[in-house]
């Protein structure tokens, strides 16, 4: 029988730090999330109550045991054999979670709150319902409530490796916590590279070396066939293309160097017209003018309000955006939502990138089966028959 930690001492020390930590930047922007922790490290922890040793010998009751799982921020974990409550703070990994678990999402027990609204806008909240059973341990992707979290006395935590605030939160918790990378990890914070990592330590957590293999196969399969027609595209019928991230008082923010757009647009084979730029990068309306896509993409439903008929219509206050190519050819599509957003990480990524060359290159695609694809990939994957609705608003969400 696996006894919990418990424990006021651990608590106590959670409280003081937070006293003496504000709250997280959700951006994530350091590049190592704490110092790697060492085997005495986790031991000490595991005094503190995260794995009561001599309370389980008294008890005469069986002990679990552990194995270490070496995390993105490069940090030695102790994580328990055996795993039945997760909690998950600030990284968008329910949908990867699910697909782990074919289509499920067990041991679940709490997530940030503002991810509830996401998964209730796509089709993850029929797959897997028993997430919106999840209690919310944070009220936003960007804070960190680590009473709440305790409460749930969790046997581990996902969270974001770049992060270091909620790092050492959540080391002096003594709660086993196992950081994920987004952006700004020594990896491309590319999507198709991140998902696959996401779901190999996955493995790692729960000591089932290779079991997504035909899953990232399938998925590489699909990469590959999409790449290969790509590549028989000349370069002069290639288009420029943008992707347009939000409008926050009145400031347009791109997809620049380094963020998971711009490594969509580098799959995709066409130029970023806001190559020279960095990240997130904000920038006028007079420099979109000027850089005039053939093509916008805009960053979709759940992370951005803007939609299709916001911009074909003229509707974003202090823009005109009637001049500019995209706009005047009616090739201004929206990213939409699968499993989770499409233009973040998330298993979906093949079909993400068989969607935006759909949609780039239209004859060159005008034969692909993607219709087929999606059902075939949700079907044999998520063990989920996607109805017409669902698959429709993934097609044509605008």
């Amino acid at each position: 029988m696996k006894k919990r930690w418990r424990g006021t001492v651990v608590l106590l020390a959670a409280a003081l730090l937070l006293g003496a930590c504000g709250t997280a930047d959700s951006t994530g922007t350091a590049e190592n999330a704490g110092d790697t922790a060492s085997l005495s490290e986790v031991a000490a922890a595991s005094d503190a109550g995260q794995n009561p040793e001599a309370a389980e010998t008294a008890s005469g009751e069986e002990q679990s045991g552990t194995h270490i799982v070496v995390d993105h921020a490069g940090n030695q974990v102790a994580v328990p054999d055996q795993i039945d409550r997760v909690v998950i703070d600030q990284i968008p990994i329910l949908s990867t979670y699910m697909a782990y678990f074919e289509g499920s999402a067990p041991y679940i027990v709490g997530y940030c709150g503002s991810f509830k609204d996401t998964i209730n806008e796509t089709v993850l909240k029929n797959i897997a319902p028993e997430l919106l059973e999840s209690e919310e341990t944070v009220y936003a992707q960007s804070d960190l409530n680590i009473e709440e979290i305790m409460k749930l006395e969790p046997d581990i935590i996902l969270y974001n490796a770049n992060n270091a605030e909620h790092a050492e939160i959540l080391k002096a918790s003594g709660i086993p916590a196992v950081g994920f990378a987004t952006i700004g990890a020594e990896t491309p914070a590319d999507p198709l590279e991140r998902y696959e990592e996401w779901l190999r330590l996955l493995e790692d957590v729960f000591k089932e070396d290779g079991k997504m293999d035909s899953f990232l196969e399938r998925g590489d399969e699909i990469v590959a066939d999409v790449k290969t027609r790509i590549a028989a595209i000349p370069e002069d019928k290639r288009p420029s293309s943008m992707i347009l991230y939000q409008v926050a008082d009145g400031v347009p923010q791109v997809a620049g160097q380094g963020v998971f757009g711009h490594y969509w647009l580098e799959h995709l084979g066409v130029q970023n017209v806001a190559e020279d730029t960095q990240g997130f990068a904000q920038v006028s309306f007079e420099q979109i003018y000027a850089w005039d896509p053939e093509v916008m993409f805009l960053n979709g439903p759940g992370l951005m309000k803007l939609t299709v008929q916001d911009i074909m219509g003229n509707a974003v206050e202090g823009a005109d955006f009637s001049t500019i190519q995209a706009v005047e050819n009616g090739r201004v599509y929206d990213t939409t939502l699968g499993m989770w957003n499409w233009f973040t990480p998330n298993p979906d990524g093949p079909l993400v990138l068989a969607w935006l060359a759909c949609n780039a290159y239209p004859e060159a695609f005008e034969d692909y089966p993607l219709e087929d694809t999606i059902r075939d990939y949700y079907n044999e994957f998520y063990g989920y028959e996607i109805t017409d609705d669902e698959l429709e608003g993934m097609l044509q969400l605008q």
